[in-house]
Protein backbone atom coordinates (compact mmCIF):
# COMPACT_ATOMS: atom_id res chain seq x y z
CA UNK A 1 0.00 0.00 0.00
CA UNK A 2 1.09 3.13 -0.95
CA UNK A 3 1.69 5.95 1.62
CA UNK A 4 -0.37 9.36 1.50
CA UNK A 5 0.95 12.77 0.22
CA UNK A 6 -0.93 15.72 1.34
CA UNK A 7 -0.01 19.01 -0.96
CA UNK A 8 -0.50 21.99 0.83
CA UNK A 9 -1.69 25.46 -1.29
CA UNK A 10 -1.75 28.38 0.68
CA UNK A 11 -3.47 31.05 -1.09
CA UNK A 12 -4.09 35.09 -0.68
CA UNK A 13 -4.96 37.54 -3.47
CA UNK A 14 -3.62 35.21 -6.30
CA UNK A 15 -6.69 33.33 -7.45
CA UNK A 16 -6.19 33.81 -11.17
CA UNK A 17 -3.10 31.81 -10.42
CA UNK A 18 -4.09 29.32 -7.82
CA UNK A 19 -5.66 27.71 -11.11
CA UNK A 20 -2.54 26.56 -11.92
CA UNK A 21 -0.86 25.43 -9.40
CA UNK A 22 -3.86 23.09 -8.53
CA UNK A 23 -3.74 21.57 -11.70
CA UNK A 24 0.09 20.45 -11.51
CA UNK A 25 -1.08 18.91 -8.05
CA UNK A 26 -3.92 17.35 -9.49
CA UNK A 27 -1.78 16.27 -12.30
CA UNK A 28 0.80 14.05 -10.24
CA UNK A 29 1.78 10.69 -11.53
CA UNK A 30 1.62 9.86 -7.74
CA UNK A 31 -1.58 8.05 -7.50
CA UNK A 32 -2.40 8.49 -3.51
CA UNK A 33 -2.51 12.18 -2.88
CA UNK A 34 -4.41 14.79 -1.02
CA UNK A 35 -4.75 18.59 -1.77
CA UNK A 36 -5.65 20.94 0.72
CA UNK A 37 -6.45 24.35 -0.48
CA UNK A 38 -6.19 26.88 2.48
CA UNK A 39 -7.81 29.99 1.82
CA UNK A 40 -5.95 32.84 3.52
CA UNK A 41 -8.27 35.85 2.10
CA UNK A 42 -10.39 37.73 4.39
CA UNK A 43 -14.21 36.24 3.94
CA UNK A 44 -16.17 38.59 1.60
CA UNK A 45 -12.93 39.99 0.12
CA UNK A 46 -12.68 39.74 -3.78
CA UNK A 47 -10.38 37.54 -3.44
CA UNK A 48 -11.67 34.84 -1.08
CA UNK A 49 -15.28 35.17 -3.29
CA UNK A 50 -12.76 34.32 -6.62
CA UNK A 51 -11.26 31.59 -4.90
CA UNK A 52 -14.40 29.86 -3.68
CA UNK A 53 -15.88 30.47 -7.52
CA UNK A 54 -13.01 28.54 -8.87
CA UNK A 55 -13.21 25.88 -6.73
CA UNK A 56 -16.87 24.97 -7.29
CA UNK A 57 -17.09 25.64 -11.13
CA UNK A 58 -13.95 23.79 -12.24
CA UNK A 59 -13.17 21.80 -8.86
CA UNK A 60 -15.92 20.46 -7.58
CA UNK A 61 -15.78 16.71 -8.80
CA UNK A 62 -12.41 16.32 -7.28
CA UNK A 63 -12.65 14.35 -4.59
CA UNK A 64 -9.64 14.54 -3.25
CA UNK A 65 -9.19 18.28 -2.35
CA UNK A 66 -9.85 20.17 0.75
CA UNK A 67 -10.94 23.41 0.94
CA UNK A 68 -9.86 25.38 4.29
CA UNK A 69 -11.03 28.82 4.69
CA UNK A 70 -9.23 31.01 6.93
CA UNK A 71 -11.69 32.83 9.42
CA UNK A 72 -9.60 35.67 8.59
CA UNK A 73 -6.25 36.68 7.37
CA UNK A 74 -3.15 35.14 9.42
CA UNK A 75 -0.30 34.77 6.97
CA UNK A 76 1.12 31.61 5.00
CA UNK A 77 3.26 30.73 8.17
CA UNK A 78 -0.49 29.99 10.19
CA UNK A 79 -2.13 29.08 7.16
CA UNK A 80 0.44 26.19 6.29
CA UNK A 81 0.57 24.60 9.93
CA UNK A 82 -2.73 24.57 9.60
CA UNK A 83 -3.02 23.02 6.30
CA UNK A 84 -0.96 20.21 8.22
CA UNK A 85 -3.24 20.14 11.29
CA UNK A 86 -5.80 19.00 8.67
CA UNK A 87 -3.86 16.75 6.68
CA UNK A 88 -3.68 12.96 6.68
CA UNK A 89 -0.44 12.33 4.51
CA UNK A 90 2.63 10.55 5.85
CA UNK A 91 4.46 13.51 3.54
CA UNK A 92 3.66 16.98 3.05
CA UNK A 93 4.72 18.93 0.17
CA UNK A 94 4.18 22.63 0.31
CA UNK A 95 2.92 24.23 -2.87
CA UNK A 96 3.04 28.64 -3.25
CA UNK A 97 -0.25 29.16 -5.17
CA UNK A 98 1.58 30.79 -8.15
CA UNK A 99 4.49 27.92 -8.59
CA UNK A 100 4.05 24.65 -10.35
CA UNK A 101 5.25 20.75 -10.21
CA UNK A 102 6.47 18.45 -12.75
CA UNK A 103 3.77 15.87 -13.02
CA UNK A 104 6.73 13.04 -11.95
CA UNK A 105 8.01 15.38 -9.05
CA UNK A 106 6.09 13.36 -6.12
CA UNK A 107 6.55 10.03 -7.44
CA UNK A 108 10.13 10.52 -8.04
CA UNK A 109 10.97 11.95 -4.88
CA UNK A 110 8.75 9.14 -2.98
CA UNK A 111 11.29 6.60 -4.34
CA UNK A 112 13.76 8.13 -2.41
CA UNK A 113 12.14 7.95 0.36
CA UNK A 114 11.25 4.35 -0.40
CA UNK A 115 14.59 3.50 -0.64
CA UNK A 116 15.48 4.62 2.72
CA UNK A 117 14.70 1.27 4.84
CA UNK A 118 16.05 3.11 7.68
CA UNK A 119 13.49 6.23 7.57
CA UNK A 120 16.39 8.52 8.29
CA UNK A 121 15.72 11.34 5.54
CA UNK A 122 13.55 14.19 6.70
CA UNK A 123 13.32 15.83 3.29
CA UNK A 124 13.86 15.00 -0.40
CA UNK A 125 14.04 17.98 -2.81
CA UNK A 126 14.70 18.30 -6.31
CA UNK A 127 16.22 21.03 -8.94
CA UNK A 128 14.01 23.98 -9.40
CA UNK A 129 13.49 26.94 -12.30
CA UNK A 130 12.73 30.41 -11.38
CA UNK A 131 11.07 32.27 -14.50
CA UNK A 132 9.39 35.04 -14.57
CA UNK A 133 5.79 36.02 -14.82
CA UNK A 134 5.46 34.85 -18.74
CA UNK A 135 6.92 31.94 -17.68
CA UNK A 136 10.51 32.81 -19.49
CA UNK A 137 13.72 31.08 -18.13
CA UNK A 138 15.61 33.18 -15.03
CA UNK A 139 17.93 30.95 -13.18
CA UNK A 140 17.92 27.68 -11.61
CA UNK A 141 18.34 26.50 -8.39
CA UNK A 142 20.45 23.54 -7.96
CA UNK A 143 22.14 22.46 -4.42
CA UNK A 144 23.98 19.29 -5.22
CA UNK A 145 24.22 18.43 -1.05
CA UNK A 146 22.46 15.66 0.72
CA UNK A 147 23.07 13.54 4.13
CA UNK A 148 23.40 15.59 7.25
CA UNK A 149 22.68 18.85 6.42
CA UNK A 150 22.28 20.86 9.53
CA UNK A 151 25.47 22.65 9.11
CA UNK A 152 24.98 23.51 5.85
CA UNK A 153 21.63 24.80 6.28
CA UNK A 154 22.87 26.74 9.06
CA UNK A 155 24.99 28.80 6.83
CA UNK A 156 23.07 27.68 3.53
CA UNK A 157 19.35 26.48 2.25
CA UNK A 158 18.98 23.39 0.32
CA UNK A 159 15.91 24.51 -1.36
CA UNK A 160 12.87 26.78 -1.64
CA UNK A 161 9.42 25.06 -0.27
CA UNK A 162 7.94 24.49 -3.08
CA UNK A 163 10.80 21.96 -3.93
CA UNK A 164 10.82 19.98 -1.25
CA UNK A 165 8.95 17.14 0.09
CA UNK A 166 9.25 16.56 4.14
CA UNK A 167 8.23 13.92 6.38
CA UNK A 168 5.16 14.97 8.69
CA UNK A 169 6.44 13.68 11.82
CA UNK A 170 9.63 15.47 11.81
CA UNK A 171 8.07 18.58 10.41
CA UNK A 172 5.42 18.18 13.44
CA UNK A 173 7.99 17.44 16.30
CA UNK A 174 10.07 20.36 14.75
CA UNK A 175 7.09 22.95 15.35
CA UNK A 176 6.12 24.00 11.85
CA UNK A 177 6.57 27.26 10.59
CA UNK A 178 7.31 30.00 12.55
CA UNK A 179 5.84 33.68 11.78
CA UNK A 180 8.51 36.47 10.75
CA UNK A 181 9.34 39.40 9.04
CA UNK A 182 11.14 37.24 6.14
CA UNK A 183 13.21 33.86 5.96
CA UNK A 184 10.57 31.65 7.43
CA UNK A 185 11.57 29.13 4.79
CA UNK A 186 14.93 28.99 5.55
CA UNK A 187 13.80 28.48 9.53
CA UNK A 188 11.28 25.52 9.03
CA UNK A 189 14.07 23.82 7.72
CA UNK A 190 16.85 24.48 9.98
CA UNK A 191 14.56 23.19 12.39
CA UNK A 192 13.39 20.40 10.78
CA UNK A 193 17.00 18.98 10.24
CA UNK A 194 17.71 19.72 14.14
CA UNK A 195 15.67 16.89 14.80
CA UNK A 196 16.54 14.34 11.75
CA UNK A 197 19.29 15.88 9.43
CA UNK A 198 19.38 13.85 6.21
CA UNK A 199 18.49 14.99 3.21
CA UNK A 200 18.38 13.09 -0.25
CA UNK A 201 17.21 15.31 -3.90
CA UNK A 202 16.35 14.67 -7.45
CA UNK A 203 19.07 16.02 -9.88
CA UNK A 204 15.77 17.34 -12.02
CA UNK A 205 14.18 20.23 -12.20
CA UNK A 206 10.47 19.15 -11.20
CA UNK A 207 9.29 22.53 -10.02
CA UNK A 208 8.62 25.84 -11.30
CA UNK A 209 9.29 29.14 -9.44
CA UNK A 210 7.27 32.16 -10.59
CA UNK A 211 8.79 35.40 -9.38
CA UNK A 212 6.41 38.44 -9.82
CA UNK A 213 6.72 41.98 -9.91
CA UNK A 214 7.89 43.38 -6.97
CA UNK A 215 8.61 40.25 -5.08
CA UNK A 216 12.64 41.10 -5.59
CA UNK A 217 14.52 41.03 -2.23
CA UNK A 218 15.92 44.79 -2.79
CA UNK A 219 12.28 46.20 -2.56
CA UNK A 220 11.55 44.11 0.38
CA UNK A 221 11.62 46.05 3.16
CA UNK A 222 11.33 43.28 5.33
CA UNK A 223 13.96 41.15 4.22
CA UNK A 224 16.59 42.82 6.62
CA UNK A 225 14.39 42.33 9.78
CA UNK A 226 14.00 38.68 9.05
CA UNK A 227 18.07 37.90 7.91
CA UNK A 228 18.17 39.60 12.02
CA UNK A 229 15.64 37.39 13.37
CA UNK A 230 16.88 34.12 11.51
CA UNK A 231 20.21 34.78 12.80
CA UNK A 232 19.09 35.51 16.63
CA UNK A 233 17.09 32.52 16.44
CA UNK A 234 20.00 30.27 14.62
CA UNK A 235 21.92 31.47 18.08
CA UNK A 236 19.98 29.14 19.88
CA UNK A 237 21.41 25.22 18.16
CA UNK A 238 24.96 26.79 18.37
CA UNK A 239 25.49 24.32 21.29
CA UNK A 240 25.26 21.52 18.30
CA UNK A 241 27.68 22.69 16.62
CA UNK A 242 31.45 22.80 17.02
CA UNK A 243 33.43 26.25 17.29
CA UNK A 244 34.61 26.16 14.26
CA UNK A 245 31.74 26.19 12.89
CA UNK A 246 29.91 28.38 15.31
CA UNK A 247 32.45 30.76 13.58
CA UNK A 248 31.33 30.39 10.29
CA UNK A 249 27.52 30.37 11.15
CA UNK A 250 28.28 34.26 12.53
CA UNK A 251 30.11 34.94 9.47
CA UNK A 252 27.97 33.70 6.87
CA UNK A 253 24.90 35.00 8.84
CA UNK A 254 25.99 38.47 9.88
CA UNK A 255 27.18 38.93 6.35
CA UNK A 256 24.02 38.00 4.98
CA UNK A 257 22.28 40.71 6.73
CA UNK A 258 25.15 43.16 5.58
CA UNK A 259 24.25 42.51 2.50
CA UNK A 260 20.63 42.64 2.13
CA UNK A 261 20.87 46.23 3.95
CA UNK A 262 23.59 47.00 1.31
CA UNK A 263 20.55 45.92 -1.58
CA UNK A 264 18.43 48.47 -0.42
CA UNK A 265 20.69 51.23 0.12
CA UNK A 266 21.18 51.19 3.54
CA UNK A 267 24.54 51.67 4.31
CA UNK A 268 24.44 53.11 7.66
CA UNK A 269 22.55 49.91 8.93
CA UNK A 270 25.14 47.39 6.58
CA UNK A 271 28.20 49.49 8.40
CA UNK A 272 26.05 48.75 11.70
CA UNK A 273 26.35 45.04 11.47
CA UNK A 274 29.57 45.09 10.07
CA UNK A 275 30.91 46.29 13.58
CA UNK A 276 28.58 43.76 15.53
CA UNK A 277 29.87 41.04 13.25
CA UNK A 278 33.55 42.15 14.42
CA UNK A 279 32.92 42.54 18.00
CA UNK A 280 31.08 39.30 18.30
CA UNK A 281 33.65 37.06 16.19
CA UNK A 282 36.60 39.25 17.76
CA UNK A 283 38.53 38.96 14.68
CA UNK A 284 39.39 40.67 11.90
CA UNK A 285 40.56 39.18 8.65
CA UNK A 286 40.83 39.98 5.22
CA UNK A 287 37.15 38.93 4.56
CA UNK A 288 35.96 41.70 6.83
CA UNK A 289 38.02 44.24 4.58
CA UNK A 290 36.36 43.25 1.62
CA UNK A 291 33.14 43.62 3.33
CA UNK A 292 34.09 46.74 4.51
CA UNK A 293 35.32 47.73 0.78
CA UNK A 294 31.87 46.55 -0.35
CA UNK A 295 29.69 48.55 2.07
CA UNK A 296 31.81 52.09 1.32
CA UNK A 297 31.65 52.19 -2.54
CA UNK A 298 28.28 49.99 -3.21
CA UNK A 299 28.06 47.06 -4.54
CA UNK A 300 28.14 48.32 -8.24
CA UNK A 301 31.44 49.78 -7.84
CA UNK A 302 33.07 46.92 -6.13
CA UNK A 303 31.96 44.55 -8.46
CA UNK A 304 33.52 46.66 -11.06
CA UNK A 305 36.46 46.90 -9.49
CA UNK A 306 36.88 43.58 -8.38
CA UNK A 307 36.48 42.79 -11.93
CA UNK A 308 39.12 45.08 -13.63
CA UNK A 309 41.55 43.46 -10.62
CA UNK A 310 40.76 39.96 -12.03
CA UNK A 311 41.76 41.04 -16.09
CA UNK A 312 44.97 43.23 -14.79
CA UNK A 313 46.35 39.70 -12.90
CA UNK A 314 45.43 38.00 -15.50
Amino acid sequence: MKELVSIIITTFKRPELLNRSLRSALNQTYPDIEVLVVDDNNPNSDARIKTEVLLKEKFSDYRNIKYIKMPMNVGACAARNKGVLDSKGTYIQFLDDDDEMSPEKITKQIAIFQSDHEKKIAAVGCYGEVVDEEGKHISDIKEDVRGDVFFFNMCNIVGVTSQILLRKDVYVQSGGFEKMHASQDHWMLIKLFSVSPFYDFVPESLVKIYHHIGERISTNVNKPLGAVELYEKCKGLFYRLTPEQIVKVMRVRNENIISVFLHQGRKKESLKYWRIGLKERGKFEFRDLKVLSNIIMGEKLYDEISMRLKKIRK
